[in-house]
């Protein structure tokens, strides 16, 4: 069902602004912990594991006090740098993931992410993404959108 014109599916945009009021919540609670949860989580964010997959790989590791071993890291390698790309969300397999982290950028009108640039500004300000300033920005995928997380 659609409502208030605009093309945009209502009940899409309600389970946005649920998914990222809690999300919201979630990172003020990173951001001032509870005694028992300093030290005791890792943020990680797709786009650092898709740009820097070794060494964000190795940071998750190391936060368990494990060490990587050389057949994970390749392995890695793969899932994020592999030839495949899917349109499908949830399918595990070697795919360029660099490809993927900006197929939003072109998938989505610009009035589609200002919504959800509205909905989820908290969170996105948390996480280091910037909001696109125009549709000619969005569209340049030279340009990156991130930015060092403040968590």
């Amino acid at each position: 069902k659609k409502e208030g014109g605009g093309g945009s599916d209502y009940h899409a945009l309600g389970a946005m602004e649920v998914i990222c009021s809690s999300m919201a919540k979630t990172l003020q609670t990173a951001l001032h912990p509870p005694d028992w949860l300093r030290g005791n989580y890792l943020a990680v964010r797709y786009e650092d594991l898709v740009v820097e997959p070794i060494k964000t790989l190795r940071q998750v590791y190391s936060f368990v006090n494990l060490t990587v071993s050389p057949e994970m890291e390749k392995f890695a390698l793969n899932m994020t740098s592999g030839p495949g790309y899917s349109s499908k969300p949830f399918v595990v397999s070697a795919r360029n993931a660099t490809q993927a982290l900006s197929a939003w950028r072109t998938a989505l009108s610009f009035p589609q992410i200002k919504q959800v640039e509205e909905y989820c500004q908290q969170p996105m300000a948390l996480l280091g993404y910037e909001r696109a300033g125009s549709p000619e920005e969005v569209k340049d995928l030279s340009r990156t959108l991130l930015r060092k997380p403040r968590l």
